[in-house]
């Protein structure tokens, strides 16, 4: 029983001294080495993976790439005029749609705006203490006309690029989220009117 032990003593020695190499450099055998260690390639290099060997695939449906916003609008005020004067509102008004856009502008618009867009909102900041309302009559806004009298596209553009002390919220709501707020701020410029 004794040389038994002895022997594998004898093995188990051999085996961990012939591991470490004879000059401590070799790191040893690897099993299986693309299970933990896969090949990659370098950024904006030649993907043989892909078929067309570009960096990437077409992205999936609805993404939109870092940084771009799909509106033909700049953020200037020449084109928040043009917004103004050539964007019509595409989604249909119904009872759901307005309820929709009622509750996005709870969660979005209603702490700076107000419940009734009175310009009243939970927000005391002083940067925000000159918010707007949406019966305002003042005329000098940057469309020329009063807030009462803001058309679609205006409301719109202001959304997504923000205006002022309003931050843009293009990153926040999707298009389509958009313009049911819009179709609700339309409500309470008649109502506040």
């Amino acid at each position: 029983m004794k040389i038994a032990y002895l022997i594998l003593a004898t093995l188990v020695i051999s085996v961990a001294l012939l591991s470490c190499g004879a000059d401590g450099n070799h790191p040893g055998y690897e099993y299986m080495p693309n299970m933990y260690r896969s090949p990659y390639y370098d950024t904006y290099t030649e993907n043989p993976i892909f078929e067309n060997g570009i960096t990437s695939q077409t992205p999936v449906k609805g993404s939109i790439p870092r940084g771009f916003i799909p509106f033909e609008y700049e953020n200037s005020l020449e084109d928040y005029l043009r917004a103004g004067d050539e964007l019509k509102n595409p989604i249909s008004l119904n009872s759901e749609t307005l309820e929709e856009g009622k509750q996005l502008y709870e969660m979005f618009c209603k702490h700076c705006h107000g419940e009734n867009g009175d310009g009243k909102g939970s927000i005391t900041h002083p940067l925000y203490s000159g918010v707007p309302s949406y019966s305002d009559k003042l005329i000098p806004r940057r469309t020329g006309s009063s807030m009462s009298e803001l058309k679609d596209g205006n409301i719109y553009h202001s959304i997504t690029f923000g205006l002022n002390a309003m931050g843009p919220h293009a990153s926040q709501l999707t298009q389509e989220e958009r313009w049911k707020i819009v179709h609700y701020v339309n409500v309470l410029q008649k109502e506040s009117n």
